[in-house]
């Protein structure tokens, strides 16, 4: 009996089957492929939300373009703010100098060489001729007188320094007014320090005092700061000298001012020389 009935069982699973009932065909899709179709479902879900469609690709190159044009601009904003930047600092660096002489037609100018061979530190300056500067122009700084223009072409000009044994400049104790001409020698130039010479052998100059120009000769403008009294002394002739430290050091400057005009440019005037009255 047992056998008779799952004999007639199993026959009627096969027909069942075999006809296609669509019962037991879900039933069996159901239990074994239904699982790997929310499968593949979900994975093909994920696969779109990371692939994206060629119309957002696109887009998104479009923006990363507008991005990089948008930074290559705000870059070149950027370099003209610390160019403005760096021109109101040097103008500013000379608005004293301007305030107290009114007279002044001061050219601010950067350093753009220095001659290895050259041993009185003497240097370029980025403006020339076409800026309006000539030939014996006095160079100042915000500390100081640091040289006059020696050679000018049309976009720049050499310098030479106030240490130079090739300066020539007149100057005056502001407390004493004993005067002199300030040069240099190559014994001190390495220091930084100017000698002043032609001075009188009875002058009361001290240590610690403070030497301007003179404005004799109409090369310099007055009362340009150069420097303080460092020592006094005798040269090989006998002759009083008085080595002065400038309030500037032409050995590392970046940028200063050319003085392309001031009253009394020009103007020579009568210098007196007490060096040789007191040989007299």
């Amino acid at each position: 009996m047992k056998i008779l009935v799952l004999t007639v069982c199993l026959l009627l699973v096969v027909a069942l089957v075999t006809a296609g009932n669509s019962t037991v065909n879900g039933f069996f899709t159901g239990l074994i492929f239904s699982p790997l179709q929310r499968a593949a479902s979900e994975f093909t879900g994920s696969a779109s939300g990371v692939i994206k469609p060629p119309e957002d690709v696109q887009k998104l190159e479009e923006e990363n373009s507008r991005l990089r044009e948008e930074n290559r601009r705000l870059n070149t904003r950027l370099v003209e703010y610390y160019d403005l930047k760096k021109e109101n600092e040097e103008l500013y660096k000379f608005y004293n100098i301007k305030k107290e002489n009114g007279d002044f037609a001061l050219l601010p100018s950067t350093v753009i060489a220095r001659d290895p061979n050259e041993n009185f530190y003497g240097f370029v300056l980025d403006k020339g001729s076409k800026d309006g500067v000539s030939k014996n122009d006095p160079v100042v700084t915000e500390n100081g007188l640091v040289g006059y223009v020696s050679e000018v072409n049309l976009k720049s000009c050499k310098v030479t320094a106030m240490i130079s044994p090739d300066a020539r400049v007149g100057a005056l104790d502001k407390k004493t007014e004993n005067q002199g001409i300030i040069t240099g020698t190559p014994e001190y130039c390495e220091k930084n320090i100017a000698v002043m010479k032609n001075i009188s052998a009875q002058h009361q100059m001290e240590k610690g005092d403070i030497v301007v120009t003179s404005g004799y000769g109409g090369l310099y403008p007055k009362n340009v700061k150069i420097g303080t009294v460092l020592s006094l002394g005798y040269d090989y002739t006998g002759m009083p000298i008085v080595l002065v430290e400038p309030f500037e050091d032409v050995r590392t400057i970046t940028s200063a001012a050319i003085v392309t005009s001031f009253s009394g440019k020009g103007e020579i005037e009568e210098y007196s020389r007490p060096a040789q009255e007191s040989r007299r």
